[in-house]
């Protein structure tokens, strides 16, 4: 499942890349595929509204279009969005950047980079307190404190990184699976999906 949602970012990715961006001149309704009928429309644009071509549908009546727009947070069930490997996300003055994921049955190990982008505060560094690893149905990872690497109590130096192995122990076989970071105690949180 996880699989094939990557292969259709990835298809939608290139496809957006190939395609040509243009602006709507008139106002038009937006229909949900391109058999549908003025009933059918799920909404709208207005003149000025860019969009992205990526193909003539072959009634030549329609263009297959992707946009870019933005909805307020409250607007959502979940207002979350978790990243993925490889990206790098701040929560107050901490930067993470989720390095590697290796799972193996009931355990999940990851590399992650932590920054204090702050220019003068230390920042107090524990995974006990500020990473938190969940698997969906909301089953919670537990940190094992006998293996890894800088999990405990860290002081990071201004503008500095420190690199964490962290191993994560679950009852049963994870899938679903988010890291959720903090910057401190109550602050902002960013999310990474691991991909399974």
């Amino acid at each position: 499942m996880q699989w094939n949602k990557t292969v259709f970012i990835f298809v939608a990715f290139i496809m957006f890349l190939n395609g040509q961006e243009t602006e709507v001149i008139k106002k038009t309704p937006i229909y949900p595929t391109p058999r549908a009928d003025k009933k059918s429309a799920s909404g709208q644009l207005y003149p000025g509204a860019k969009v992205v071509k990526l193909k003539k549908y072959r009634s030549g009546k329609f263009i297959k279009a992707t946009l870019e727009f933005y909805i307020p947070i409250e607007s959502l069930e979940e207002g979350r969005v978790a990243l993925a490997i490889g990206e790098e996300q701040s929560a107050d003055n901490a930067k993470y950047k989720l390095m590697s994921v290796d799972k193996n049955g009931k355990r999940i190990k990851l590399k992650l980079k932590v920054t204090n982008i702050h220019g003068s505060k230390e920042l107090d560094f524990s995974a006990m307190a500020l990473i938190k690893l969940k698997s969906s149905g909301d089953k919670k990872g537990e940190l094992n404190p006998f293996e890894g690497k800088n999990q405990g109590l860290a002081i990071i130096q201004p503008k500095k990184s420190v690199m964490a192995e962290l191993i994560y122990d679950f009852t049963s076989k994870p899938k679903g699976v988010e890291l959720m970071c903090t910057g401190k105690l109550g602050g902002d949180r960013v999310y990474f999906s691991l991909g399974f």
